[in-house]
C-alpha cells in the first residue's frame, strides 16, 4: 500500500458554518440581527443579509456571548438560504419555540435593524457596537 505524502495533499479549507459573508459588489447588504436570551442562560444569535434578488440568507445559532460581544461555543447552527424577508421574524418565533421546547423561558429578544445604514462598513460597525451592548446587558450581574 502506498503512503500519501502530506506535503503533496492540499489542505482542505474548513468553512465556518456560522459565517455570513456579505459582498457589497454583488449587491448584498446586512439586513437585521437578533439576540434571544433565556432566563436559563442560553443565548441565540441570528444575522441576515439581503441578497440582490430581494431575498435573505439567514444564519442563527446558540452561543455564549463574551463581554466584548464575541460569540463563543457556537452550537445548533442553522443556515437558511434565499427566503423572503418575512422569514426573519418567523425564525425569531421558531427560536423561541425551540427554547420553550428545551424547558427554557425566553427572557429578552433584541432586534437590530441595519437596513437604513448607508454602507457595509457602517453596518458592520453598528452591528459590532450593538452586539457589545447586548453582551454587556446579558453578562451584567444582577444587583
Amino acid at each position: 500500500m502506498g503512503e500519501v505524502d502530506a506535503a503533496e495533499t492540499p489542505a482542505r479549507k474548513i468553512e465556518d458554518p456560522s459565517a455570513l459573508n456579505v459582498d457589497p459588489d454583488n449587491g448584498e447588504r446586512l439586513y437585521k440581527s437578533a439576540i434571544i436570551h433565556t432566563k436559563q442562560g442560553t443565548t441565540y444569535r441570528m444575522v441576515a443579509k439581503m441578497l440582490p434578488i430581494g431575498k435573505l440568507d439567514i444564519v442563527h445559532y446558540a452561543c455564549d456571548l463574551l463581554p466584548d460581544g464575541t460569540p463563543e461555543g457556537k452550537r445548533r447552527v442553522n443556515r437558511i438560504l434565499a427566503v423572503l424577508p418575512q422569514r426573519f421574524d418567523s425564525e425569531i418565533d421558531y427560536i423561541q419555540k425551540v427554547a420553550k421546547g428545551n424547558g427554557e423561558e425566553v427572557q429578552s429578544v433584541w432586534v437590530h435593524d441595519l437596513t437604513a445604514l448607508p454602507s457595509l462598513i457602517a453596518q458592520a460597525h453598528s452591528l459590532e457596537e450593538w452586539t457589545k451592548k447586548m453582551a454587556a446587558e446579558i453578562n451584567r450581574k444582577p444587583s
